[in-house]
């Protein structure tokens, strides 16, 4: 809202005006004028934003909310709105007080963001102090008070707004970086020659199994990589448990436990046995949750209690299950169903040399410390684009987690290129339509073997309709610059050469090139 249209809600001689906006708008427009806020650089693009709300906003919608309650609500003994006022604020405080938290914090928020004229990245999280049990090395438990950044809705459970005084917050803001676009016409693109070989085929027979596979318990041996392990584990921090657990999921590479990175805990793990213990130290990221055990030596203890491996169903089975009467007729419909896509692969391969392109002519410095939201906004992206593809749910999580702990330069090289599509996008005001969403989330649930209203729900859970709508839109600037580019027919990048199963290689074509090798270089890199 601008500050023109604030002065005229505040104006009480066109109060008229005034009315035509929503209750909501109200507020932040009353808000931005009241509120006081303070500014702290906490990090490369991340501030601390303290907001000040004076006690006679928080009276005035206090007020406002009893007053309406006392027209509407039904008090036993008493006519709708004839309660005494005190009784009313008596019998409904609570729900009041519930009220005014989830308003005065989110709109507080936004009112601020916009008073500072902020370009915020994402959601932020709030600063508040909860109570936690800890439990010392002698086995002895106290309860503690920590800060902890967390999401509005979580937040609110830990937060209460004073009985006297100004309401005073705190929260942790992501900016968006500062950059001028490059020249977007008539990009030089090479559209690649690429076929179908017998290797395409295999791969994609080995997902399909993949994709039908299920993880069975290990009852005799070692943990070998990439098992699922079941094991007792523990946090602790300065010789305090922060978290303690039983039958905690863990896959046997370097993975992220409790929002801290353990490199190195692959080596650590395969070759341990049922009922073996291990010890793991790491360090806290600075932005961690747990304000408290920011950049502290966090140490896991682990007793792994079962161990599960993922094993494939036989070729036959996958054959017979899929109603085709050989292996050969199987493989010659997948053939047939990767040449019908030749085309979008070819598109993806083009749409990396204008993802090139914008990287390399675009000033955009990201910070050495990325936060660990930045890292898993991208990994969620990244995540989207490989179901997309097909890829089974195990070898996701196994590339996310490779991500995770050691790729840190494709991930920053994932993130500037969104930044810089999404200001592309803004600009061109690209947006993706409901029949566009559906589409992609029928292809995902076709090539997952699932219905699509499963698929859709499981997107809703988390972040995965938004992700997939950015995905979505990135796509479509990247078709829109290709329209308005140069594009010159060439030969197809050389196949890498392919390793059997025995660790002997296939030499590679000399002229034509597998959809695997043109897609090497897309423009988020495929797993």
């Amino acid at each position: 809202m601008s500050d023109e249209d604030t002065a005229v809600e505040q104006d009480e001689g066109v109060a008229e005006d005034a009315e035509e906006l929503s209750e909501e708008e109200q507020l932040m427009a009353k808000l931005k004028e009241a509120i006081s806020v303070e500014r702290e650089e906490i990090g490369p693009l991340r501030e601390k934003l303290t907001v000040t709300v004076p006690p006679e906003m928080l009276d005035e919608r206090r007020n406002d909310q009893f007053a309406e309650l006392k027209r509407d609500a039904l008090v036993p003994g008493f006519r709708k709105g004839h309660a005494p006022l005190r009784l009313v604020e008596k019998r409904f405080a609570s729900d009041v007080g519930e009220r005014l938290k989830g308003q005065l914090l989110g709109s507080g928020y936004l009112a601020a963001v916009e008073k500072e004229s902020l370009n915020t990245l994402g959601d932020p999280l709030f600063w508040v102090k909860v109570k936690e049990e800890r439990i010392d090395d002698n086995g002895v438990t106290r309860k503690v008070e920590t800060e902890k950044l967390l999401p509005l809705d979580r937040a609110l459970d830990s937060f209460s707004l004073p009985d006297s005084g100004p309401l005073v917050f705190s929260c942790e803001v992501e900016l968006k970086p500062e950059f001028d676009l490059p020249a977007l016409e008539k990009i030089a693109v090479k559209r690649p020659e690429v076929s179908i070989d017998a290797d395409d085929v295999e791969e994609e027979l080995t997902r399909m199994r993949a994709l039908r596979g299920t993880f069975q318990p290990v009852e005799e041996g070692a943990v070998e990589v990439d098992d699922l392990l079941y094991a007792d584990m523990k946090m602790s921090v300065d010789g305090e448990t922060i978290v303690s657990e039983e039958s905690y999921g863990v896959a046997a590479r370097d993975v992220r436990v409790e929002g801290v990175a353990l490199e190195g805990f692959q080596d650590a793990v395969v070759g341990k046995k049922t009922e073996e213990a291990l010890t793991f130290e790491a360090d806290v990221p600075p932005d961690h949750e747990n304000i408290d055990i920011r950049g502290k030596k966090a140490r896991f203890d682990f007793t792994i209690r079962e161990i599960k491996r993922r094993i494939l169903p036989p070729l036959a089975e996958v054959v017979s299950g899929l109603g085709f009467e050989s292996e050969d007729e199987l493989r010659s419909s997948l053939r047939s169903s990767l040449e019908a896509r030749l085309d979008s692969t070819i598109t993806e391969a083009m749409r990396a040399q204008i993802g090139d392109y914008l990287l390399e002519q675009t000033k955009l410095d990201l910070p050495e410390a990325l936060s660990e939201r930045q890292t898993e906004r991208t990994l969620a992206r990244r995540m989207i684009e490989m179901y997309r593809a097909g890829f089974p749910e195990a070898e996701v999580e196994k590339k996310l987690d490779e991500l995770r702990a050691t790729a840190r330069d494709q991930v920053v090289r994932d993130l500037k290129l969104h930044f810089i599509l999404e200001k592309i996008a803004e600009a061109r005001e690209v947006d993706v339509s409901e029949e566009q969403m559906n589409g992609a989330i029928a292809q995902m649930a076709e090539r997952a073997n699932k219905r699509f209203d499963r698929m859709r729900d499981e997107l809703a859970k988390g972040d995965g309709l938004r992700m997939l709508y950015l995905t979505l839109r990135e796509g479509l600037v990247l078709d829109g610059l290709l329209t308005d580019a140069e594009i010159t027919e060439t030969d197809g990048p050389k196949k890498a050469k392919r390793t059997t199963t025995k660790g002997k290689k296939k030499s590679a074509p000399k002229k034509k090139t597998s959809t695997r090798a043109a897609k090497k270089n897309v423009s988020k890199p495929s797993a």
